[in-house]
């Protein structure tokens, strides 16, 4: 059973001086699983019934959001585009002049509120990391260091949203009404569009930057020596990586992807069902522009799939000195794919 929305904890009207004309909705936007953990960043809206005019804010790190100068009135209150959660919609919260109205919201996940990975994890996701400060280390050759274990983060979209082709949206269709389950979910690789999720190191070398993700994708080449692509690479879930700097920005250039992945739930904008294809190409480009920062930002390119190419960033906090990258072994113990309704 699907669950198509959050739900509310608290409604109530305070005397807070907010304005003699005017009124304010304030709350936290928490956690459904677990103990209740705030989720960061989340766009908060209000739309007057009346007037149909609309205010957005986003939450703080702690969960909370205000929005203030509000008319009195009936609105309706909308959380939604949060990756990882459903959306939240409450209609008729009222608005008095002079007064705050409480409303704080519990979330449910994707994972509806499930034990293991879900809400708790999920808004961690979300969060600003803590990173060490100082300048941007150097490698020998004098190109930046991007080397080090760098934090799970978020992949945000830049620009316009990706918009699927015809054939594209029925096959994503059809997954979701048969509640296909993402590759992930059967101990499959995510491929780089879950890199952004994943905790993963750089090492570094003047030929060869190697990715060991801690998660979901196998250790990933990017190919530093001058060689081109392969002419008949046989497709693979990571696809085929070249580099090249571009002042202190590592430019990789990706082709030779398999149909089998998705850019899905990990890129801001899609859903978890959105496929790709073999002609799907991935242009990123590597920045670290302190010691504690990777700034990463991505172009796909997928003509079979999508109108037309789409982009997204993300930024990881490097981790702490005495960090590891642990062994990962997704179908140890695994206990899920004989709950999935498709199988």
């Amino acid at each position: 059973m699907k669950i198509l929305k959050a739900t509310s904890l608290l409604l109530v009207c305070s005397a807070a001086a907010v304005g003699a004309d005017s009124g304010s909705i304030s709350g936290k936007i928490l956690t459904a699983a677990g103990a209740g953990a705030p989720v960061p960043k989340a766009p908060v809206e209000a739309k007057s019934l009346a007037t149909q005019a609309i205010q957005t804010v986003r939450t703080a790190a702690d969960g909370s959001y205000e929005l203030s100068s509000l008319p009195p009135g009936a609105y309706e209150i909308t959380v939604k585009n949060v990756p990882f959660f459903l959306p939240f919609h409450q209609t008729g919260v009222q608005v008095m002049a002079g007064k705050t109205t409480r409303l704080d919201i519990h979330l449910d996940d994707l994972t509806l509120n499930t034990l293991g990975d879900g809400g708790v994890e999920f808004a961690y996701l979300l969060s600003d990391k803590r990173a060490p400060s100082g300048p941007t280390p150097r490698a020998g050759d004098g190109k930046p260091d991007l080397s080090g274990i760098w934090q799970s983060s978020l992949a945000e979209p830049v620009g316009d949203p990706p918009e699927l082709l015809p054939s594209a949206a029925a096959i994503a269709r059809r997954w979701r009404e048969s509640n296909e389950p993402p590759p992930t979910t059967l101990c499959l690789p995510g491929g780089i569009a879950t890199e952004s999720v994943s905790e993963y190191q750089i090492v570094q070398t003047p030929h060869l930057v190697v990715i060991v993700d801690g998660g979901f994708n196998p250790t990933r080449m990017i190919y530093l020596d001058g060689r081109e692509h392969p002419q008949n690479y046989n497709p693979s879930w990571m696809g085929h990586s070249v580099g090249r700097w571009d002042g202190d920005t590592l430019v990789v250039d990706t082709v030779g992807f398999n149909e089998l992945g998705r850019l899905g739930i990990f890129l801001g904008g899609l859903s978890q069902d959105a496929p790709r294809t073999e002609k799907l190409h991935v242009t990123e480009r590597f920045r670290r522009p302190d010691l504690g920062h990777l700034e990463v930002e991505t172009t796909y390119d997928d003509p079979g799939a999508y109108k037309k190419p789409f982009n997204t960033r993300y930024v990881k906090a490097l981790a702490a000195k005495d960090a590891e990258i642990l062994e990962y072994v997704c179908a140890e113990n695994e206990r899920d794919v004989r709950h999935l309704s498709a199988r």
